[in-house]
C-alpha cells in the first residue's frame, strides 16, 4: 500500500525530482523507495498523502497519462 501511494504521488508530481522536492528528500531516496530497495517511512507515507490530497486538477489529469503509460503492455 505504501509503495502504491508513493507511486501515485509520483504520477501527480510528474517526476522523481519534483516528488523528492515536495517530500523534502533526496532523489535517490525516492528511487530506493519506489524500487523496493528501502522501506518507506511512515512520515514519508504521510507526506505522500499530502501530495495527493493537495494535487491540482491539472496534476490529476496529467497523472492519468503517466499511469496509463506505466500500465500499458510493453
Amino acid at each position: 500500500m505504501y509503495r502504491d501511494t508513493l507511486f501515485y504521488a509520483l504520477a501527480l508530481a510528474g517526476s522523481e525530482r519534483e516528488l523528492a522536492r515536495q517530500l523534502k528528500v533526496a532523489v535517490f531516496q525516492v528511487e530506493n523507495w519506489l524500487s523496493g530497495a528501502d522501506d518507506i517511512p511512515e512520515r514519508i507515507f504521510q507526506r505522500a498523502i499530502d501530495v495527493i490530497t493537495e494535487a491540482s486538477p491539472q496534476a490529476i489529469f496529467r497523472s492519468r497519462e503517466f499511469l496509463s503509460r506505466r500500465s500499458a503492455p510493453h
